[in-house]
């Protein structure tokens, strides 16, 4: 019999496993894990996703072996599992996400005192599956233009008494021009908003940034916001993006849909070409133009919050549409 998941209430709903677990199961160092390393760090789909990867792998390495003991963990099963994934024809961007949510474990466990891990780290010696980097997903300045057109035709058009097109303008603002991500935005609180900066902006992971300049073009529709929307909405969460429903802490599925509304006002006069938005093609698209305006990629590995300039290169890339205008400016020059 398989162990049982134990974590946090409010993701109980991921109790993937059933009862009884010893010392050195699987199951329990997973729950010690999650709790020292990812809750209350890093966000709640994240946290989703990492019990997921890994339930994946128990439930696997329990069929192979016939028990959940992590003292048997070896790089065979690590690369048994992976190349399971494989044979299932599971996207090699899938199974590197699944690799580094074992791998990340995996160290967490060996670092630890009185290790189970007889055998070392588990994951030694396998390797990602190569990939080619993805393509920028920025926005163009045109589609930009549109977007806060919209926005801006949301406020004066709104009259719904639980429409919040301020709030959307200002989500749309702060998204566009500091790259924030979606799950540091939506934790922010009002507190954090003083003199022309975020303070202490929680990061992905442990990280936070000490302060996140807001130029005045972003200022303008927080502001407008906060006087005008936010300060009419009484709650005890002080949460600066609040759920008209809900009267709490917006969450990603809301500022998506927050965005979704802005795009269709964009989109109404267009038959083709649509935008298509997404809070990240947002930080994309913020991450490009900081480059291609600084050309420093410490910068924009700074402003973006990574913790190493490994991500940087996606920004220098061209979207597909850029590299096929390109392309056909070579032909025609060569014609």
């Amino acid at each position: 019999m398989t162990d049982t998941l134990i974590i946090h209430p409010e993701i109980m709903q991921h109790n993937v496993l059933q009862e009884n677990h010893t010392q050195n199961s699987f199951v329990k160092w997973l729950t010690f894990y999650l709790k020292e390393e990812v809750y209350g760090i890093q966000s709640k789909h994240t946290l989703e996703a990492k019990v997921l990867d890994c339930k994946g792998f128990i439930d696997w390495f329990q069929k192979y072996n016939g028990h959940t003991e992590i003292s048997d963990w070896h790089p065979r099963d690590t690369q048994g599992y992976l190349s399971h994934l494989e044979n299932l024809g599971r996207a090699a961007s899938t199974i590197n996400r699944v690799f580094a949510s074992l791998r990340r474990f995996a160290r967490w466990v060996h670092e630890q005192p009185h290790s189970p891990l007889l055998n070392g780290l588990p994951t030694k010696g396998i390797k990602e599956i190569s990939v080619s980097e993805p393509d920028c997903k920025k926005l163009s300045q045109r589609d930009m233009h549109k977007l806060f057109k919209a926005a801006d035709n949301l406020v004066s058009i709104e009259s719904r008494k639980n429409a919040r097109p301020r709030r959307d303008r200002a989500i749309l603002s702060l998204l566009y021009y500091t790259g924030l991500r979606v799950s540091e935005l939506t934790v922010l609180t009002l507190r954090q908003y003083k003199e022309r900066y975020l303070h202490e902006v929680k990061r992905k992971g442990k990280t936070r940034s000490k302060a996140v300049y807001l130029p005045s073009a972003c200022r303008a529709p927080l502001e407008d916001y906060i006087q005008n929307e936010r300060v009419n909405d009484i709650d005890a969460s002080n949460a600066l993006f609040l759920s008209s429903r809900s009267k709490s802490f917006m969450d990603r599925v809301q500022v998506f849909r927050s965005l979704l509304k802005i795009a269709d006002e964009a989109n109404k006069h267009s038959k083709d070409n649509k935008i298509q938005i997404h809070p990240h093609r947002l930080r994309h698209t913020f991450g490009a133009e900081l480059l291609e305006k600084t050309k420093n990629h410490t910068e924009v590995q700074q402003a973006l919050g990574h913790t190493s300039l490994k991500y940087v290169g996606r920004y220098v890339r061209k979207t597909q549409e850029e590299r096929e205008e390109m392309l056909e400016e070579i032909g025609r020059q060569l014609a």
